[in-house]
């Protein structure tokens, strides 16, 4: 082997070994104090505040200390050691000063001054008590107190704010070396005292350290103390008779917990022992560290809370032993792998995402936290405490060994650093106490030394890897994690580095020949070995010398296995997009296989590159694939912000918002664990910071609509992010609301709430006045919000109630009033969007949960869901706690199965238990859309949940899912899209739904979906409705043609069609041939729609009782509707028959049903609009109204008013309103209708005024519009007509219908209501 034996290692003292230590960096920084952090270690920071202190206590304590000394009782008093709560009670400058005054007082200025002594707890500093380390000789065991390492005074956990406190620590160290001075200045002064220091323990003959169990007591605070020097003193005993404590058996409590595996026991019985003045054994201190290791904490916290073990264990002046040591070192030493790997990770993060046309230079990351990291780990020293701890570690025990582990991240950590003179004594140190080296660190060793230069040394660390490998293959050791591959490449990698390709060859195809023959898999192996060495090799030392070039050529040349070369061809696009090597990074992004994992990495470089070089529509592209391929996760933050920032930027604001808001969503979906969420959170707060002061800085004007897709990225993650909420806010008025959907209003309210409940109302009172606005428009139009923005509404209004004390009652009074809204959804988080559509790699029938599947307990859950007997939501209730217990078990029910779920949970309109069985299925069952199987799965659990979204009246939720479906390759269900249509009347009044019906239906087809009966049967219905008849005819021949056969919905909807524009001849065409269909289900809406086209339209009582009697001749029950049309034909059609429509109402209890307030109101307005007796109508309705079970209606009143005003007794109406009003019935609009008409007739426009506007905006219909600007022309009043018309316009209904209103102007009536005031727009 090249590593000769080391004989000149220098015996430095481990004081000097150990100044400015690891703790003087990043441990300063990140040390987290046993006093505070969740788990304590003992009392190792826990000091008395000092009254006398200006700066922490710790810092005055750490000052006044001394060696810990035997104890004994005082000279002058007999006076024993203080006890446990005494000693946590001294402390600090003040206790020090008490203790002297007392003195002084009590003996007088001529007896002898006592020196205060303090507590003598772990983590205590005194002045050097040894000799100087350069006379320790090589047996010599005693521990210097120069060695202990100095943590600055840093009491605390670790935070964010850490680089700061490094420079208080730095501070501290300062302070607390002038403190040490004035210390000696009043020691000088002190005479006749001395101290005299001694160890408690001495070296026995065989190397160990024995414990003195009789000199571990603290001593008394006022100990006779007599100075001889400021650095050296001494104890003189009083009393030798103090009683021996039990160490021994506390310590081995203490190991046997470590024992039991109960490390969350040990701190506690720790400091036990230490609090009952016991000395810790070595074992104990093992204990301690494995339990500062075990123990849950974040990384940065666990090498500080070790060095604050070892710190302890000096001071206490306990000797490590050699698994004390081994504990140590490993964990150092890999932390300082990590942070080198850290380091490098960093710096390419800080090339790669920056922007300079942003104002980002390279020196600077994109995220301030990012920042903050890199200052963290410039400031970590672990591997210099490694190394000095090793050299403390050998010093004291000339031939103690470690730990093959050990050694070898000790050997990476000096080759990453480059420290080769440290990795060469390292590895002497293994070879002289014979421990097997592990195989990992010889990579890192030869490519160190080729770094170096040292071809010839890197050679030969090769041949001991080879000659150890040869051993191993002959079973004459057990090297551990052997990979020959990587020792390969990293020869070839070496050979490269030094310029010495074609030694590099020649070596290589010894390789290669070595395989010749040499077992049946020789020709596996020999692949293995070739693809890691050219890649891991060669090329890699091609892109790590920026030779992208020479890269490409020899992944193309090379006889690259197809993973290996996509691999290649991935490193080498990431690595020449990150250093601007535009050309080479897109020719190598063309050899990449685009199924290949590695194409996200390839597509994230490139992504950046081009936002870099502001070539944003090739970003796109890249932005696309990173999109859809990558699995949404915490590394996606960087090229995320990056690329909103560059859209934003550039103009394309609603983009940049949309899409970040979009990967958030994603982003948090991707974990579960509550750690995890709270990083990436953070993270994204981050991010939301960073667009908002690109805005501000920039001048950014946003729109209202741009501003709520940042303020919903907020809303979704942990809230309003100042002060860029307040920006957004800011921007916001009156006029920007009315543009605004009730959902972002309500997220407004909501948030200017949060926000003055935080106290932004004490710095900006216009937090309060929109606030007092947003609330308003919530009461006014009666608008649902959920509980979340009810409680902090409430909230706010408590802590407003000085300014408006009427607020609160207000809101109160307004939530009870509201019952129902169905335009507002459900408030719930942003869904997250899934991972694209990745081309299957898999057969189509594997699926990776089939093994978690549980088939039984699915086939129990889907037939609970298919029962009809029973109550709905009880069925609900017993397939949830079915799943809940299937879960328990750790199974999962089949992917139908939760989509049955989904559609059962929207029938009984539990929308929050919609999201919750997505969410359920996204921690079962994750998206992996490799798998065909689970790609089909997902898009049956998407589709429906489009279908409950939809149900429950959260289109956008819809919208959403919609999307995610599109993006794994898949569509939604026609009957899906059947329920767009069929729930336009859901989402608004206004909307035209005949032309979105249509839309949605090209959609469909546009989407590769092949319609089905309930698609085309919801199409033809909106169609009908708008009465587009030639429409109806078009897609129900296509219906026909495309081989779907109508069922009797179809023919039920084209009757309709067909009744509604007056087409007797076609309608019982229609009619007859659906009776005469062969799987004819007959239902009562066919037959109910012909009475009624009969009744209404063509006035024949006849032809109204043949259909009700082919109704009965098929088996069909009579509806309540056809009852009602049964009364109106016999009441209001020649020849009428009042005996027969009363007699209806004895059909209808024959049947087993009772009379319903529908049947009464048309036998009122029969009596009232037919046969002119308002009065027997009024009995009538009295009658109806007094029954408990019919009550009041507005049908009711609507019939007896239509009586009364087609009797010109419309004011007598004013009574019945009063009525109508005490018996809690609201107006509607045709009740509005009918007594605008009458007071209009009746020459009273201020009557007909005041009907109109007590009906609110949002529930005025077309026929109110229509009755109003009646009432306004009847008396000349044109400009209040036009008024009207302009309203009907603002509200978007059909063409058809605003045109019919507005011609009754006249001719110019359209042309003349074309123009609208903004405002009043939606």
């Amino acid at each position: 082997m090249v590593f000769k034996p080391f004989t000149h290692l220098a015996r430095q003292s481990i004081g000097k070994t150990f100044t400015h230590g690891y703790t003087q960096s990043v441990v300063a920084a990140t040390q987290s104090s046993y006093a505070s952090s969740t788990t304590p270690f003992g009392p190792f920071g826990s000091h008395t505040a000092s009254k006398l202190s200006k700066h922490g206590s710790s810092q005055l304590y750490s000052s006044f200390q001394f060696p810990p000394t035997p104890s004994s009782k005082t000279a002058n008093g007999g006076q024993l050691a203080p006890t446990p709560q005494d000693s946590r009670e001294a402390g600090g400058l003040a206790a020090y000063y008490e203790a002297w005054q007392k003195q002084q007082g009590k003996f007088g200025g001529g007896q002898e001054w006592k020196q205060f002594q303090f507590p003598l707890c772990i983590g205590w500093k005194g002045p050097n008590a040894l000799s100087d380390g350069k006379h320790v000789k090589k047996g010599d065991v005693r521990l210097h107190p120069d060695t202990l390492l100095d943590y600055g005074g840093l009491d605390r956990a670790y935070s964010s704010s850490a680089v700061d406190d490094i420079k208080k620590a730095e501070d501290v160290v300062a302070e607390a070396a002038a403190v040490e001075e004035v210390d000696k200045a009043i020691a000088q002064e002190i005479s006749n005292l001395q101290i005299t220091s001694a160890l408690p323990f001495t070296a026995a003959s065989n190397g160990q350290v024995s414990l003195d169990i009789t000199s571990t007591s603290r001593t008394d605070p006022t100990q006779s103390v007599n100075t001889t020097s400021p650095t050296q003193c001494s104890v003189s005993l009083t009393d030798n008779n103090v009683p021996t404590p039990d160490s021994l058996v506390s310590s081995d409590a203490v190991v046997q917990l470590r024992e039991a595996g109960r490390y969350t026991e040990i701190p506690a019985a720790f400091e036990l022992l230490l609090t009952r003045e016991m000395q810790p054994s070595v074992e104990a201190y093992n204990a301690l560290l494995a339990a500062a290791i075990k123990l849950p904490a974040a990384k940065h916290q666990i090498v500080s809370q070790a060095l604050n073990v070892y710190t302890s264990m000096l001071r206490h002046q306990v000797v490590p032993d050699t698994a004390f040591y081994t504990t140590l070192l490993e964990l150092l030493s890999q932390q300082a792998v990590d942070v080198h790997r850290a380091k490098l990770a960093m710096t390419l993060k800080r090339l790669r995402y920056y922007n300079p046309g942003l104002g980002k230079s390279k020196d600077i990351f994109l995220l301030q936290s990012d920042e903050s990291e890199w200052a963290i780990l410039l400031q970590d020293d672990a591997f210099s405490t490694a190394i000095k701890v090793f050299d403390a570690a050998v010093i004291t025990t000339e031939d103690r060994s470690f730990s093959s582990e050990a050694y070898g991240s000790l050997v990476t950590a000096c080759a990453l650093y480059g420290r080769i003179e440290d990795m060469l004594r390292i590895h002497a140190h293994l070879e002289e106490n014979k421990v097997l080296p592990k195989a990992s660190m010889f990579p890192p060793m030869i490519e160190a030394f080729a770094r170096r230069g040292d071809l010839r040394s890197a050679v030969e660390c090769y041949n001991g890897y080879k000659d150890l490998a040869i051993q191993n293959d002959m079973g004459c050791n057990t090297l551990v994690d052997r990979n020959d591959n990587e020792v390969y490449a990293a020869v070839i990698k070496s050979y490269a580095i030094c310029g010495r390709k074609d030694a590099g060859g020649r070596f290589l195809s010894r390789i290669i020949e070595s395989f010749n023959g040499n077992g049946e898999d020789a020709g596996a192996r020999l692949r293995a070995v070739y693809d890691t060495v050219i890649t891991s090799g060669l090329i890699q030392h091609q892109i790590d010398a920026a030779q992208f070039a020479e890269a490409l050529d020899t992944t193309a040349t090379r006889s690259l296995s197809p993973s290996a070369r996509s691999n290649a061809f991935a490193h080498i696009c990431s690595a020449a997009a990150d250093h601007n090597d535009r050309k080479s990074a897109i020719e190598a992004y063309k050899g990449i296989d685009k199924t290949a994992p590695e194409m996200s990495m390839a597509a994230l470089s490139m992504l950046a590159l081009h936002v870099r070089c502001d070539q944003l529509d090739e970003a796109r592209t890249f932005w696309s694939v990173l999109y859809g391929s990558r699995n949404a996760e915490i590394s996606l933050i960087e090229p995320t912000t990056m690329y909103a920032l560059a859209l934003i930027g550039t103009g394309h604001i609603d983009e940049g918002l949309q899409h970040a808001r979009e990967a958030f969503s994603r982003m948090r979906a991707s974990v579960d664990t509550t750690g995890a969420q709270t990083q990436i959170k953070e993270k994204i707060d981050e991010a939301i910071e960073r667009i908002g002061n690109l805005i501000t800085l920039t001048g950014i004007v946003l729109s209202p609509h741009a501003r709520m897709i940042l303020l919903w990225a907020m809303s979704e993650n942990n809230g309003p992010v100042s002060p860029v909420s307040e920006q957004l806010l800011a921007g916001l008025g009156p006029v920007a609301f009315s543009a605004l959907s009730w959902q972002d209003i309500v997220l407004l309210l909501r948030t200017e709430a949060a926000m003055i409940s935080s106290g932004m109302f004490l710095q900006d009172v216009a937090h309060a006045a929109r606030f007092e606005y947003l609330m308003d428009m919530v009461i006014e139009q009666d608008v649902m919000v959920d509980e979340r923005t009810a409680k902090v509404v409430e909230q706010t209004l408590k802590a407003l109630e000085t300014r408006h004390p009427d607020s609160v009652s207000k809101w109160q009074n307004a939530r009870h009033k509201i019952i129902q809204q169905s335009h507002l959804p459900t408030l719930n988080s942003a869904a997250p969007n899934v991972a694209a559509n990745t081309p299957g790699m898999y057969p189509d029938a594997y699926d990776p949960y089939a093994a978690s599947t549980d088939h039984r307990g699915s086939n129990i859950i889907t037939g609970i869901l298919d029962k009809t007997r029973s109550r709905h939501g009880a069925n609900l209730d017993e397939a949830f706690s079915r799943l809940r217990n299937m879960r328990r078990a750790g199974q999962h029910p089949r992917y139908a199965v939760y989509s049955n779920l989904i559609a059962s949970a929207a029938k009984e309109g539990r929308a929050n238990a919609i999201f919750d069985l997505l969410k359920t299925a996204e921690q079962d069952i994750p998206l992996l859309p490799q798998y065909p199987s689970v790609r089909d799965g997902w898009s049956l659990i998407l589709d429906s949940m489009i279908g409950a979204s939809l149900t429950v009246g959260n289109r956008a939720a819809a919208s959403k899912y919609h999307q995610q479906l599109l993006q794994i390759g898949s569509a939604p269900t026609a009957n899906t899209f059947g329920l767009y249509i069929t729930t336009l009347k859901d989402s608004a009044k206004t909307l035209d739904e005949a032309n979105e019906a249509l839309s949605i239906f090209c959609r469909a087809e546009q989407e590769g979906v092949q319609p089905t009966s309930f698609l085309y049967n919801a199409l033809i219905g909106k169609l009908a409705k708008a009465r587009r008849i030639d429409h109806c005819y078009f897609y129900f021949s296509q219906m026909r043609k495309r081989g779907i056969q109508p069922t009797s919905i179809t023919y039920g909807t084209m009757i309709n069609a067909m009744t509604r524009v007056g087409d007797e001849w076609q309608a019982e065409q229609v009619f007859n041939e659906m009776e005469g269909m062969p799987n004819y289900k007959p239902r009562p809406a066919p037959y109910n729609c012909m009475m009624q086209f009969f009744l209404g339209t063509k006035r024949d009582g006849l032809k109204v009782l043949e259909y009700y009697s082919r109704m009965l001749s098929q088996g069909i029950l009579p509806t309540s509707h056809t009852y009602k049309l049964l009364i109106d034909t016999h009441a209001t059609l020649e020849p009428i028959n009042m005996a027969a429509a009363e007699g209806v109402f004895n059909e209808i209890s024959a049947s087993g049903n009772r009379p319903e307030a529908t049947h009464y109101a048309a036998l009122v307005h029969a009596k009232g609009c037919t046969l002119h007796d308002v009065e027997s109508a009024r009995a009538t309705f009295d009658a109806a109204i007094a029954d408990p079970e019919i009550g009041a209606h507005a049908c009711l009143y609507q019939a007896l008013f239509e009586s009364m005003v087609m009797n010109h007794r419309v004011k007598e109406t004013d009574e019945l309103l009063e009525h109508m009003a005490s018996r809690s019935v609201e107006m509607t609009a045709y009740i509005a209708n009918t007594l605008i008409h009458g007071w209009a007739s009746d020459r009273n426009l201020t009557k007909a005024q005041a009907i109109y506007e007590s009906v609110r905006m949002e529930k005025r219909e077309p026929s109110t519009y229509d009755a109003m600007t009646r009432g306004y022309l009847a008396f000349n009043e044109r400009q209040l007509a036009l008024d009207v018309i302009n309203e009907v316009l603002s509200k978007g209904y059909p063409q058809p219908v605003t045109n019919r209103i507005a011609s009754l102007l006249g001719p110019n009536g359209s042309r003349a209501a074309s123009t609208i005031p903004a405002g009043l727009v939606a």
